[in-house]
């Protein structure tokens, strides 16, 4: 758990990261990068795929952290940022990878 830090530059949020809201972040976006994938046509290699799927999270997952700073009761965070990219990563990679080809 973290604590409030007003005081010190370069602290502007609570400084709270919790192991639970990092993995429902990425279990969330393991669904986004797989089902990205199902739904443009496969790129060869496989991995360019992950990379684009990963990238519009991050787009995704950035635009939703700054939306929240509109809000009272929500914090933006870089690690929920980062953490839905590995999550898109890790959904595009497998579904790329492991998917059939189509012919």
């Amino acid at each position: 758990m973290g604590t409030w830090a007003p005081n010190r530059p370069g602290i502007w949020a609570p400084t709270l990261v919790s192991i639970g809201d990092v993995a429902r972040n990425l279990l969330l976006y393991v669904p986004f990068g797989a089902f990205g994938v199902l739904s443009w046509q496969a790129p060869r290699p496989w991995w360019r795929g992950a990379l684009k799927i990963s990238l519009i999270a991050v787009l995704f997952s950035s635009v939703n952290e700054a939306l929240q700073l509109y809000t009272i009761d929500r914090v933006a965070s870089l690690t929920d940022i980062m953490s839905a990219a590995i999550g898109a990563c890790a959904g595009a990679a497998a579904m790329s990878r492991w998917r059939p080809r189509r012919s």
